[in-house]
């Protein structure tokens, strides 16, 4: 458990301006001594990791970690030895940058944007055939690459007759989920299709025979039609291949946070806690090549969603996904004495396992202690802070935001999609209440005519009454000097909306202490505009927020 965090992470705001402070000293025109915590752009809500940069030799997918790595990752404690995560602004938001877009907490998104989700295309053609240029034999579901009418190129995938709907519904689900959340995922859609739209494409090797094979091992609808899960990145130049969950890649000059410092795949943990991606590691994932407006540069994107949710794929997710790594010593030998007889908690954790749904459910889910299948060095570096951040985003969507996502996966059975529904809602209210209280909880700070106002996001969603009295403190900032001064004012307060101090200093910082939860601060300082709005109070903005946590809150 991490406690306080001394001092603001500058994140992308030190990579660029400490360069250009580290030029400008050396040159004789500013001395070192000058350096300020805030800059005159903060806070910083682009990240600059999109320069024009060679793209990096592709490389083949990940064969997993060896037996050292593995067991060296499932020793490792939670958080251990992890500090703030590195690519953060000044109120600890993750910049947009070719990892990460924030969507639907900081705007929120219209319901035909929550159904579209990633799709910036019509998708292919549903009249004309599909040239089969390729198939696909990785996994266990039947798959195949093709072109439609517009030479585009498209990945499609059909469940597997015991299991119809269960992988293509996830797959829709948790495209539009991840992509509301901000991560980059392929578009999708799904298409019914009849076996004779698919036809071989000329001279690439593929016959019919294998096209009907193909469609042989596939899930098929009384009608006859074929449920095809179609999937697409956009303006791919050059496949690279999977990212890792640590390190960086040495010959991208864009990628210069440790991916384990990332707070958006840190705070992956708490979101694939929530859609049951236990299967997550680096051959899920896809770095491809783009270029936007003449620059070159890698995009970062997270695949295979068809193994989220209850699905495994083919078959339902194991009983003990989500609760144990893969191997754990420590469960071999528990179940070595008492002869097979202890399975942990989860043995005793009655999960709905139903054909289409998977293994899907909220009876037992601890947000606290869920874990991948295969241990990840940036899930492992998840503080306090990194599930806060996530936490928020997963607890903003609202039932009807849910349902409205749940009905683009097409269920044939309106009790599944029901359960779907009240099973996110279920998980994301546990993941609130496990990970909110980081702070007291206080987010979406700004100014307001002259007052600082905020949300108390556990009282927002009923964890807490909207009553609850917290202190509040005004003290003046020195930016250069990174002090505070006296006291100006204090007082106890259950409103989220608070007056600042009609006081001159360029900076103010507020305090606000919430009992039995933790504490924000949050600094303010004078607009460029300067001088007084019309009310007479000086114009100001939010420029930082620091968290830190008084209760024992633990990120596995």
């Amino acid at each position: 458990m991490h406690g306080t965090l001394s001092g603001s992470t500058r994140g992308v705001q030190g990579r660029c301006a400490g360069a250009l402070l580290g030029l400008l000293v050396f040159m004789g025109g500013l001395s070192p001594a000058v350096a300020q915590r805030f800059l005159s752009d903060d806070p910083l809500w682009h990240d600059p990791d999109r320069m024009d940069m060679p793209f990096p030799t592709p490389t083949p997918s990940a064969h997993g970690i060896g037996p050292l790595e593995f067991f060296k990752r499932s020793f490792g404690g939670p958080g251990d030895d992890a500090g703030p995560a590195q690519n953060i602004n000044t109120v600890g938001g993750v910049p947009n940058s070719s990892w990460y877009t924030n969507r639907h907490y900081r705007s929120s998104m219209s319901s035909a944007a929550l159904q579209r989700g990633p799709n910036q295309e019509p998708g292919p053609s549903r009249q004309s055939t599909w040239r089969v240029v390729d198939l696909l034999t990785t996994g266990e579901l039947p798959r195949a690459v093709i072109r439609d009418t517009t030479g585009r190129t498209y990945r499609i995938l059909f469940d597997a007759p015991a299991h119809p709907e269960m992988a293509t519904g996830a797959a829709m689900i948790s495209s539009r989920l991840l992509h509301a959340l901000g991560y980059n995922v392929p578009q999708h859609w799904l298409r019914r299709t009849r076996a004779g739209r698919l036809v071989p494409a000329p001279d690439r090797g593929v016959t019919q025979s294998r096209v009907d094979s193909l469609l042989a091992s596939a899930a098929q609808r009384p009608d006859g039609t074929y449920r095809a899960l179609v999937t697409r990145i956009p303006d791919v130049e050059r496949r690279i291949g999977p990212f890792q969950f640590n390190g960086t890649r040495a010959d991208d000059g864009n990628d210069v946070f440790p991916h384990e410092d990332r707070r958006e795949l840190r705070g992956l943990r708490v979101v694939a806690a929530w859609i049951h991606h236990s299967a997550l590691r680096s051959r899920h994932t896809l770095d491809v090549g783009v270029t936007v407006e003449g620059r070159r540069f890698v995009r970062h994107y997270l695949t295979d969603l068809h193994l989220t949710l209850g699905s495994g794929g083919a078959a339902p997710k194991p009983a003990w996904s989500g609760h144990e790594h893969v191997l754990e010593l420590g469960r071999v030998f528990e179940r070595i004495g008492t002869l097979g007889l202890s399975g942990g908690e989860w043995a005793e954790t009655g999960l709905l396992s139903d054909s289409t749904v998977g293994r899907y459910g909220a009876n037992g889910f601890d947000p606290r202690t869920w874990r991948p299948e295969w241990p990840n060095l940036a899930f492992q570096s998840a503080t306090p802070a990194d599930a806060f951040w996530a936490a928020k985003k997963i607890q903003n969507f609202s039932r009807e935001e849910l349902r409205t996502i749940v009905r683009t996966a097409n269920y044939s059975s309106q009790d599944v999609a029901h359960h779907m529904v009240q099973t996110l809602r279920a998980r994301r209210n546990a993941i609130g209440r496990a990970f909110l209280d980081w702070g007291g909880g206080l987010d979406r700070f700004a100014v307001q005519s002259g007052r600082l106002t905020f949300e108390d996001l556990r009282a927002a969603h009923g964890q807490v009454s909207d009553t609850l009295q917290r202190t509040v403190e005004w003290r003046a900032y020195d930016n250069r000097a990174k002090k505070v001064g006296p006291v100006l004012t204090r007082t106890s307060s259950a409103r989220a909306s608070l007056p600042i101090p009609n006081y001159s200093p360029p900076y103010l910082r507020a305090t606000l202490v919430t009992p039995r939860a933790g504490t924000t601060q949050v600094f303010v300082r004078q607009t460029k505009q300067g001088g007084a709005s019309p009310g007479g109070r000086l114009r100001r903005r939010v420029v930082g927020i620091e968290r830190a946590d008084t209760a024992a809150v633990q990120v596995p």
